[in-house]
């Protein structure tokens, strides 16, 4: 009789116990979660809240997620005036409406938004300022919070940044400050919350003044807001819903104002060296003088004389670092002739035509 041979089975280790017990569990919350979502069973309802473990996991995710996509932002000076005076007309314009007023309870409808818009006064006490930023910037999946609609304008963004930050500081602001509230405005009463009536300066200086522009430059920039040629989270909503006829009568109320005076530096070297650049331009650097194309005889050219000098230099610094507005051939001609300006140039010249008279051509 032939002899039997015996295999011996070699045991697992512990290690490999573990290992293989930890598959089947990892299979079987698997199938499960297969199993419950397929089910059915999960209200997704507006009108219950989520299960306590799903909102801790929830807020635990986009806590963290925000805190690491912030990290290394730099963050202006969020007391600046013009910053948080800007921000405050959008605020009051657009971000009540899913917000409601701070301090006052939300409408009934967005009170009952899942998760519910929370009131903006509490915005940095969870939150820092880069953090916020980023929330307002970039939105929040699945909360109704968009993302910023003009993509590339983070000097947008600050502004409403900086007057959240002010509203965390005092509370509640004033009743005076809602009677500028024009949500559902449109027509000329919209444009002068922020760009200003008759004889009245824009409310900041990162505001361009539209007094006495050509009919035709008014027309055609906010037709391009309109039609995503230029990007403004501020312009492009407004733009949206703004009718040919409309554009028109606004082109043509502002294209009839006199443009207010405004208090300019008087650096004489500062001043000199932006009126060689407007007048001669760089030949080394291959940009052209400002007057060949802003010398009041185009009328698709804006002139620049008594523009604010702060708006002048944010549009260039925007137009040497991004593609905002590179969609039209203007756009595409000033951002080559941005990017071939360093810092201090961009100054001199936005500093020489805010000097000048509203009118002026320049030298």
């Amino acid at each position: 009789m032939a002899e039997e041979k015996v295999v011996k089975v070699r045991q697992l280790t512990r290690w490999e116990r573990l290992g293989v017990a930890s598959l089947f569990v990892v299979g079987a919350l698997f199938i499960g979660g297969i199993v419950f979502v397929l089910s059915g069973i999960y209200n997704i309802g507006a009108s219950r809240d989520h299960w306590s473990l799903t909102n801790f996991v929830i807020t635990i995710l986009r806590d963290r997620s925000v805190a690491v996509a912030a990290s290394g932002i730099e963050v202006p000076d969020l007391e600046d005036a013009d910053l948080y005076l800007l921000g405050r007309e959008h605020f009051l314009g657009a971000c009540t409406s899913c917000h409601g007023i701070p301090g006052q309870p939300l409408n009934p409808i967005y009170s009952n938004m899942l998760p519910r818009p929370p009131d903006l006064i509490g915005a940095f006490e969870d939150y820092s300022a880069r953090e916020v930023f980023w929330v307002v910037n970039h939105g929040l999946k699945y909360t109704g919070m968009p993302a910023w609609p003009g993509e590339g304008r983070p000097d947008e963004v600050w502004s409403v940044v900086a007057y959240l930050n002010r509203l965390n500081a005092e509370g509640r602001p004033a009743e005076s400050e809602f009677a500028t509230k024009a949500a559902e405005a449109r027509g000329f009463d919209t444009c002068a919350r922020c760009h200003g009536q008759a004889n009245e300066r824009p409310v900041s200086a990162l505001v361009p003044s539209l007094h006495g522009l050509p009919r035709a430059y008014l027309a055609r920039a906010v037709e391009e807001y309109r039609d995503g040629q230029r990007a403004s989270g501020f312009m492009a909503p407004i733009a949206h819903d703004m009718s040919d006829i409309e554009i028109a009568e606004m082109a043509d109320y502002f294209a009839g104002l006199e443009n207010p005076p405004i208090a300019a530096r008087s650096d004489p070297a500062l001043l000199a060296r932006g009126q060689e650049i407007a007048s001669q331009g760089i030949p080394d650097q291959d940009v052209p003088a400002c007057t060949s194309c802003h010398n009041g005889v185009d009328p698709q050219m804006p002139p620049l004389a008594g523009q604010s000098a702060r708006y002048m230099e944010t549009q260039l610094k925007l137009w040497q670092g991004s593609s905002y507005r590179s969609a039209s051939a203007h756009g595409r001609l000033m951002a080559l002739i941005g990017r071939r300006l360093d810092a201090q140039q961009a100054e001199a010249v936005s500093a020489y035509y805010e000097s000048l008279h509203p009118g002026v051509v320049g030298p």
